[in-house]
């Protein structure tokens, strides 16, 4: 197994995972004989983050990095960043969520959170950014989609001429998706 071989692997449980795909996700870590005890516990930190058992998630994160302090483990950084920001403490939340996309760039969560936590402090700009990344990522999250549509919105009131045709591209795009039968998670959107 390549030295990259254990975090590949890892990638691909966390996909079927994140389809809620437990049973093959599971079964592929368990024929996975060489992976180091860190990226199992992350894996098994994985299994109940996505079936939303976050304090279970967490202890197995805090697990793997009391093993190896130095291990980043992408989904504990967005945890931890979603309570620093329930917590009024926004500069942390902010390092979290960026840390967060530093270790796995194609984890959509914390470019979503972060956006909103861009919005609360007034930073459109960013926050449109932030939604524009996570869109790429998922293109058919309506609630990605709703929250960069806010933003624009908000943003060409004060400058039309700059962002009204991404505007109404992504009106037409969240159109789409809302006729489609796609439904809008409240928690998602700011």
């Amino acid at each position: 197994m390549t030295s990259n071989g254990p975090r590949s692997l890892r990638d691909a449980i966390t996909v079927l995972l994140s389809q809620g795909r437990f049973e093959d996700g599971m079964s592929t870590l368990g024929g996975a004989s060489q992976m180091p005890q860190v990226v199992k516990l992350e894996c098994l930190g994985n299994l109940h983050f996505y079936k939303k058992e976050l304090q279970m998630a967490v202890d197995k994160y805090e697990a793997a990095i009391s093993i190896d302090p130095t291990y980043m483990i992408s989904r504990y950084q967005y945890l931890v960043g979603t309570q620093d920001e329930k917590s009024g403490d926004f500069v942390d939340a902010f390092k979290r969520y960026q840390a967060a996309i530093d270790i796995e760039p194609s984890f959509v969560d914390p470019y979503v959170e972060l956006g909103g936590l861009l919005v609360k402090i007034g930073d459109l700009k960013g926050a449109a950014q932030c939604y524009r990344d996570a869109i790429s990522l998922a293109p058919s999250d309506l609630s990605v989609l709703y929250n960069l549509k806010s933003v624009l919105a908000k943003l060409n009131d004060g400058t039309p001429e700059t962002y009204a045709a991404e505007l109404a591209k992504v009106e037409a795009a969240y159109a789409i998706l809302e006729e489609s039968g796609a439904v809008l998670p409240e928690k998602r959107c700011w």
